[in-house]
């Protein structure tokens, strides 16, 4: 670890000055030194590149990017606070003495433990770390010592996070997220459109609705840097809730989810039965029941929203067709279906963005008014960088050709 593993301690008595209204009086409640809080605001200025304080007789007032940072601050130490207390909920607590648990966490400590939590073994959170084995289980140690609960299943030859331990390594995760999006705040102050947007994007999610909004943000932000990242709805679920990813994009679950997130609608996606445009079906008026069950098809694997609306069509048929493939990638349906007389079930959506040309044609069968609603997920707490807010913007605009 490098000279930023104080951080923490730094951003601790960084909120004491702002509270305190001076280093003097910090040093004073904190059982410092005044030249050891002076030191530690200095090396925070310095990491990040600003003047935090004005400082006066009077004491020190913040600056417009020191009020940027404490405002991610106190959400960080909120946050931590929160997760300290519940993870001592069975633990009859004063609040002084929560925060006093917390005051006392490490960097060491909370990253060895975050990782541990991430990789699954303390060994392999040495390796993502880039220090030793011991020095993790020291820091394990040390942080169980700290709250005064068992946090890790020790096994002979492994350690690893128990379930509390992953959820307390969530909560600060999310915690320690927040002085990133500090940083990328206090660039923009400075006048640097930099940032990072980190989206989540559901495997049948018709591709280019991304693209678009990103070509958009980098007209506005070109320095800006987007991450997407595509996978099952479970696995970036987990992602989001820990602040791997800013949000998801893809189709809404339903029932919705609740709790630690919240689902925004972009647009209604009525589903549609597809073919090539060479396929026999595509030149009749008028389609049977029959005729869809005389034809292979494609679909996703179960578990999926769009299996159970295909189980049911399927089901109201003469005989059941064969499923030939089973797939929740977007790009391997669309092969099959221009490489065979293969049909699916696809949105209006993909049906639009998938080939130039127009070589996918919606074949005129009822669906029972069957459809998806295609929008955003993000964490209830969730306070957006402005890049992020822009690539939101961005996405809801190009939304809206999607409605026409």
């Amino acid at each position: 670890m490098n000279d930023d593993s104080a951080r923490l301690r730094r951003l601790f008595l960084f909120d004491a000055v702002c509270d305190a209204g001076g280093i003097g009086q910090a040093a004073a409640r904190a059982g410092r030194s005044q030249p050891a809080v002076s030191l530690a605001i200095g090396k925070l200025e310095v990491s990040f590149g600003v003047t935090l304080f004005e400082r006066g007789y009077g004491g020190s007032e913040l600056t417009t990017e020191g009020a940027i940072l404490h405002r991610r601050v106190k959400r960080m130490l909120s946050q931590i606070e929160q997760a300290v207390a519940e993870l001592l909920g069975g633990v009859e607590m004063p609040s002084r003495a929560v925060s006093s648990v917390c005051r006392h966490l490490t960097d060491a400590q909370v990253r060895c433990h975050i990782a541990i939590a991430h990789r699954g073994s303390a060994s392999e959170a040495a390796q993502q770390l880039g220090i030793s084995p011991p020095a993790v289980h020291r820091a394990a140690r040390e942080l169980e010592r700290t709250v005064g609960m068992t946090l890790y299943r020790r096994r002979v030859h492994s350690v690893s996070a128990n379930p509390v331990g992953v959820e307390f390594a969530r909560r600060l995760s999310l915690a320690l997220y927040e002085i990133v999006q500090a940083g990328e705040e206090l660039s923009s102050a400075r006048g640097q459109l930099t940032g990072r947007v980190a989206i989540g994007v559901l495997p049948m999610l018709p591709p280019r609705l991304v693209a678009r909004a990103t070509q958009r943000l980098l007209r506005s932000h070109p320095h800006a840097t987007v991450t997407l990242q595509e996978g099952s709805h479970a696995a970036l679920l987990t992602d989001l809730r820990f602040g791997a990813i800013d949000a998801i994009v893809g189709a809404l679950r339903e029932p919705r989810l609740s709790g630690a997130v919240i689902e925004t609608g972009l647009f209604e996606d009525p589903y549609v039965v597809a073919v090539r445009k060479g396929h026999r079906l595509a030149a009749q008026s008028v389609i049977s029941t029959a005729d869809l069950a005389a034809f292979d098809w494609v679909a996703p694997q179960r578990g999926m929203p769009r299996r159970v609306v295909i189980d049911a069509m399927l089901s109201r048929l003469p005989h059941r067709p064969r499923l030939v493939v089973e797939t929740s990638s977007l790009a391997m349906i669309m092969a099959m279906l221009m490489e065979s007389d293969c049909i699916t079930l696809l949105s209006r959506s993909q049906i639009r963005q998938a080939y130039p040309g127009d070589e996918l044609v919606a074949l005129d069968v009822a669906t029972s008014g069957a459809g998806r609603t295609v929008g955003l997920t993000t964490r209830h707490d969730w306070l957006a960088t402005e890049v992020q807010e822009a690539f939101l913007a961005q996405l809801r605009e190009e939304s809206l050709q999607e409605v026409l």
